[in-house]
């Protein structure tokens, strides 16, 4: 097992609107020799991409210990709660993009289209057969190159490249994870489009009935849906996604308890804390004490 000790400042992903770059690659043991591994949790700016070929490890995302193995990627967007953990000598690809790069070719929101870029995922992996490992490192070389001979045009052909990465991800996601969907396509975009909906409103919006009258459906109709293609409540679905935000801005920020709570649209920090310790069995103060003890604020 190799020790990792340097601050995740020091990783090359960081700083990309620094360099006013918008995409890098490189291959995992490449960027771990030339950077380190930082077990501190950090919040993502950038999406990542990380396609492990060889060894194992695990990484925490938003919270949660996921183990990596050969044949698996793992699809990460801005926002989330990320911190590498174990490598035993673990081979592979990294890919940072923002969307910015992305958008220059392809529609603003197509990104949000991608279920695995979605806060309400409840997977940010997908596992490959043996016949897709075969085809995406045969893809992933083909980028790595054109990355690193920068010809001209090859920021477009690495958005192509890109764009195929993220379609045949999606296929595999979905076939994986969501076979309920081709059951009920009509089902599957509402649920779609509920997702889209509490992202942009989990602040001010708490309740199924004000996300079913923007939908212009029943509360109980949106449950059953819900219910129908993922096995969640609409409820739940609103709640994790409190939940979730709250966690990031209580490690990541250095606001006051009171004042997520408010950010959150919570004007009772009483009410707040509760809610909090209901669904995540603590205090937010006693949630943030347990990560900034172990991983340090920053």
């Amino acid at each position: 097992m190799k020790t990792k000790t340097y601050n995740i400042e020091q990783l090359r992903c960081n700083d990309l609107d620094e360099r006013k770059q918008q995409f890098d690659m490189s291959r995992y043991e490449d960027f771990i020799e030339e950077s380190s591994l930082s077990t501190r949790a950090h919040r993502h700016n950038y999406y990542m991409i990380l396609f492990c070929t060889g060894g194992r490890g695990s990484q925490l995302i938003d919270f949660e210990q996921f183990e990596v193995r050969p044949g698996t990627m793992f699809l990460m967007y801005p926002g989330q709660i990320h911190a590498w953990q174990d490598d035993h000598d673990m081979e592979g690809y990294l890919i940072f993009f923002t969307s910015a790069f992305f958008n220059m070719r392809y529609h603003n929101n197509v990104l949000l289209d991608f279920p695995f870029f979605n806060a309400t995922a409840r997977r940010p992996f997908i596992e490959l057969s043996a016949e897709q490992i075969a085809h995406k490192q045969t893809l992933f070389n083909c980028m790595l190159k054109e990355y690193e001979k920068k010809e001209e045009g090859y920021l477009k052909v690495l958005r192509s490249y890109l764009n195929i990465v993220l379609i045949e991800s999606n296929r595999a996601y979905e076939s994986k994870l969501h076979t309920k969907i081709n059951a009920d396509k009509n089902a599957a975009l509402i649920v779609n489009n509920f997702e889209q909906l509490i992202n942009v409103h989990f602040k001010d919006k708490h309740k199924v009935r004000d996300y079913a009258e923007l939908l212009h459906l029943t509360p109980n109709y949106l449950n059953a849906v819900c219910n129908k293609i993922l096995n969640r409540s609409a409820g739940e679905m609103i709640r994790s996604r409190i939940m979730l935000e709250a966690k990031r801005l209580l490690l990541h920020e250095r606001d006051t308890v009171a004042e997520i709570g408010h950010e959150l649209g919570f004007d009772d920090n009483s009410y707040f804390c509760r809610f909090f310790k209901k669904y995540e069995t603590t205090s937010p103060e006693k949630f943030r004490k347990k990560y900034q003890s172990t991983d340090g604020q920053h």
